[in-house]
This record gives structure tokens, C-alpha cells and sequence, in this order.
């Protein structure tokens, strides 16, 4: 049986003045339609020779009769107007209607209108769970009824937590769209854990899940990734890992392995660094000087042992050198070294002449082994800035200047950047009365006409003490230089330097990085 609400009202005096030998009405629209019911508005618009019945009727074939299906109105006449509402029906479904009336002389019915109710969601069940391994596992679902719309993306969710829903792109699988049964599967899962799976379909009217099913993941290696490089030297170097999940076991040994060869194992050279889940510290020894390493965390459980990402690392060198027709010739059989910066040992340094044309290379041996480096892309800055014209490391030859003279080299291994810059070079200490880094007081001349850097300035009876300069340097001690003997002897990565005193009054100091040779005269 179909069950039906109506409101009706009788004619206005108006209507009732109205004398026709016929009832007469009609159908005029449907309203409030779902996928099971609708309302259908009639209208009389004449009462005739009386009405002793009247509603809606309806059926899935055209020209519905009281026969078929129908709707009496039974609620109190107030207009013309009379609403029924229609229950029961069946989903995505086209109906026809018409309002009728039952008089003297049989049943009146009004125009016929046709709607058709909404779509429901789909009906699918999920598929039982089968190919679970560490961090995979097989599942799908059967969409046995679209409910009457196309189903345009079917799948399955997963989570941890019970009844998971299509919510997250992470935690669910795409497999096409339709009605009929689909394979779904699940990737990226952790190991030892337990997961809720419902498939899931999605039409027009929404989202329809089947029955939860869970399984649990079988055990699994950890998962671990390999921390950045620190502490990095000409021998050795720091990293570590974080372990993140322990796979479901525990785990019994974690650290570093390292290889000139990518992706080392344990088979190569390792650290033994506790047990455990968590960060962790390894240290690197022993390493050969300027050479390619690559190193990778592992964590080790009842399963087996997984490794962390391949991080690869140069060891710093301990001695570069210059070469270059912008500096001499290509050869190298000419001697230009470049001078480590104290406590610092991804630094280097050089005073040099420069021509007026040509470039140059560095490498950490006198030799074309393939190891020497130069630019790639053009400089960032010019040599007037502080920290002068900046290029990142490269295989392409670096230019000179452009202009006779002299200039300083800064090699900065830690961030692969070479400065080319016009050089700097002061005095400092109780000869100026000041130790203040960079002290214009204490700042030498560069004379290139006569091939010197040189300054001429009354000095206190007090020790010299004279460096290079460069932003990239921490303390003027780690460029600091001495004249002994004639010559300019570097501090580089040694101890305190001998001291030398000068008198009281005016001094001059020349320093001439071509030959290396240095003078401290009293004009």
C-alpha cells in the first residue's frame, strides 16, 4: 500500500458562484522529489455537478489511471490548490501522474506530468583481504547495485582506526569506475600493524562503503633515513640516522656504513651505534684525504636490515694549487699553493697576479686527474664587493678579472663557492693600538704598478702582526702572515707564529706575492 498526505481546501465563494456542467481540473507540477517520494500539486478548476472523491494517481506507464496507483486526498478543503505527497517509490525511476476527480458522472483527470525520482547510493560489498606481506596487502569489493547512477570512482580506504572513510588520497586506491567486482591494492603500509579496509563507490546520490574487514601486516625491516654530513674534515666526517618505525620487532643493532661506491651495506666499512628507535650519532674515521665517499644508516631487526638514503661527501684536501694562463701558464711544473685558513679546514686562500687575460683551475695535486675544478655559471658579485665575484664549483675554466693585478682566491669546500676579490690585507695589534678585525687604520696599500701590497704608517715598539682579510673568515689569526728572513712564511694551519718586533716611528712594510718575498724597513 501507498500512504499519502494531502491539503485541500474547497472553492472560494468565488469558485462556488461558478456553475459548469463538468468537474474540471489539472495537474500543474511535482515538488520535494527524493528517491522515494514526491509531491504532485493539483488544481480544481471547476467542482461541476460535485466531487465526491479526488488525489493523485500514478504509474510507471503513461495515462495513469485510479487502476493503476493512486493517492486519495483526504485532508480538509481550504483553496482550490491540493498537494499529495507519493510515498514508496522505487529509486531512479520515471514516473507519470494526474490528478484526478470522482464525480456523478465518473473520473474526471487532469494533464499529466512525469518526474523521476533521485538515485541512492550504490550497494557493494568489500573483498577479503589476501596477499599481506610487510607493507602491501590485496583487497577490492563487488558493486553488486549502482543505485541508479553511474558509479564514477570506485576503490577501498584503509586506516588504523576503525570505519575509514574516502576522505584522504594517502590512505585509499583509485580502481575505476562502474558497477561489478574490483581488486584494489594496498601499498605503503607499515609492518606489524593492524588496518580497517571497507571498499567504496561513489555516484551522483554519495559515498557507499561495504563491510570492514581488517588484517594485520606481517613483520617488517625499520625504516630509517641517513642524517646530513657534519664535522667534515680532510680524514673524517659525522652523520647518524633516525629511526623511525622499528618495523614491528625490535631493533637490535643501528649505524653507518660508508663506501667510495654508492649504496653501501654492511659488507663495507660501519659504525655500531646502540639499539633502538630514534636519532642516533655515528663518526666517520679514516677517511682518505680529498676523496668521494657515500655513506647510509641501517637498523637491523629479526627480519633483516634496512638502510637509510645514500648521502655522497668529499673529504676536504689538505693542499690545492693553482694553474692557468690567467695566472701563469697551464703547466703544472709552476708552483702557486694555496694557503689552508687555521681551524677551518673546507677554507683556502691566495694572494695572486692575475693577467690581464686568460683563467685558471685548482686541484689538490699538481696533475690533471681528473680531480681539478673550476666555475660553473657566472659570478655573483664583482671582485669590488667584500666578499668579492662569487662562483659556484665547477669543471669550466675561471676567468680573470680583466685588469692586471693583484687579487685574492677564497675556496670555500663546505659550500662549493670560489671568490675572486680584490685583496685585503691589514695590520692588527698593539703596533696600531687597536685589535679590531678589519681596521681601516691598519689597511695596506695595493701598489700593482710596482708589483707590491704595502703600507707606510707610524707603528708603537710592539710586535707585527699582519693577515689577510675575507668575509668567509672567522678570526684574522686563521689568515695571519710573518716576514722572516725576506720572506712572507704563512701561519696556515700551524701554531703561534715567531714574533717580530719593530721600533717605534715610521715603518714600511712591502709584501710582494709574486716572488714571496717581504721586507719591514724604517724609511
Amino acid at each position: 500500500m501507498f500512504a499519502a498526505t494531502m491539503i485541500f481546501g474547497a472553492c472560494t465563494k468565488e469558485n462556488s458562484d461558478v456553475k459548469l456542467a463538468d468537474s474540471k481540473l489539472t495537474t500543474s507540477e511535482t515538488t520535494n522529489i527524493t528517491s522515494n517520494s514526491a509531491t504532485v500539486v493539483g488544481f480544481i478548476v471547476s467542482t461541476g455537478s460535485g466531487i465526491t472523491e479526488k488525489g493523485v494517481c500514478y504509474n510507471t506507464a503513461t495515462a495513469p489511471t485510479v487502476d493503476n496507483n493512486k493517492v486519495v486526498y483526504t485532508a480538509d478543503s481550504v483553496t482550490a490548490t491540493f498537494n499529495v505527497t507519493i510515498t514508496g517509490l522505487n529509486y531512479a525511476t520515471k514516473y507519470y501522474a494526474r490528478a484526478y476527480a470522482v464525480t456523478a458522472n465518473g473520473v474526471v483527470y487532469g494533464a499529466e506530468i512525469t518526474f523521476t525520482t533521485l538515485p541512492i547510493p550504490a550497494t557493494l560489498t568489500t573483498a577479503a583481504v589476501t596477499a599481506i606481506t610487510a607493507n602491501t596487502a590485496t583487497s577490492g569489493g563487488d558493486i553488486t547495485n549502482d543505485g541508479g547512477a553511474a558509479v564514477t570512482k570506485r576503490g577501498i580506504c584503509f586506516s588504523v582506526l576503525h570505519m575509514p572513510k574516502a576522505h584522504y588520497a594517502d590512505s585509499l586506491t583509485s580502481d575505476g569506475e562502474g558497477s561489478g567486482a574490483f581488486v584494489s591494492a594496498l601499498t605503503k603500509l607499515r609492518g606489524n600493524t593492524t588496518y580497517y579496509v571497507r571498499a567504496y563507490a561513489i555516484n551522483k546520490a554519495d559515498t557507499a562503503y561495504g563491510q570492514e574487514v581488517s588484517f594485520t601486516t606481517l613483520l617488517d625491516v625499520p625504516t630509517v633515513t641517513t642524517a646530513a654530513i657534519t664535522n667534515l674534515s680532510s680524514t673524517g666526517a659525522s652523520s647518524g640516522g633516525n629511526i623511525t618505525y622499528d618495523g614491528g620487532a625490535a631493533v637490535t643493532a643501528r649505524g653507518i656504513c660508508w663506501s667510495t661506491s654508492a649504496n653501501p651495506t654492511l659488507a663495507d666499512n660501519t659504525t655500531s651505534d646502540g639499539t633502538g628507535i630514534g636519532e642516533f650519532t655515528s663518526a666517520i674515521t679514516g677517511l682518505t684525504v680529498s676523496t668521494t665517499y657515500h655513506v647510509r644508516a641501517y637498523a637491523t631487526n629479526s627480519v633483516g636490515t634496512a638502510y637509510g638514503n645514500d648521502i655522497q661527501f668529499s673529504t676536504f684536501p689538505t693542499a690545492l694549487y693553482m694553474v692557468g694562463d690567467g695566472v701563469s701558464d697551464w703547466s703544472w711544473n709552476i708552483d702557486l699553493p694555496m694557503i689552508p685558513v687555521n681551524s677551518h679546514p673546507n677554507l683556502f686562500w691566495k694572494i695572486v697576479w692575475m693577467n690581464a687575460t686568460g683563467g685558471f683551475k685548482i686541484n689538490s695535486a699538481k696533475a690533471w686527474d681528473g680531480n681539478e675544478f673550476g666555475k660553473t655559471g657566472d659570478a655573483v658579485g664583482s671582485v669590488s664587493d667584500a666578499a668579492g665575484a662569487v662562483y659556484d664549483k665547477g669543471g669550466d675554466n675561471i676567468p680573470v678579472p680583466g685588469t692586471a693585478g693583484y687579487y685574492m682566491v677564497v675556496v670555500d669546500f663546505a659550500t662549493g663557492k670560489i671568490a675572486v676579490a680584490d685583496p685585503k690585507v691589514y695590520l692588527i695589534g698593539d703596533v696600531i693600538g687597536s685589535w679590531d678585525t678589519a681596521n681601516p687604520d691598519g689597511l695596506f696599500t695595493v701598489d700593482n704598478a710596482n708589483s707590491v701590497i704595502t703600507i707606510n704608517k707610524t707603528l708603537a715598539n710592539a710586535e707585527i702582526r699582519m693577515y689577510a682579510w675575507h668575509p668567509w673568515f672567522d678570526q684574522w689569526w686563521q689568515s695571519e702572515f710573518i716576514v722572516l728572513g725576506g720572506q712572507i712564511e704563512f701561519r696556515g694551519i700551524g701554531g703561534d707564529q715567531t714574533r717580530v718586533t719593530v721600533p717605534a716611528g715610521t715603518n714600511q712594510v712591502d709584501l710582494n706575492f709574486i716572488t714571496g718575498a717581504g721586507s719591514i724597513t724604517q724609511p
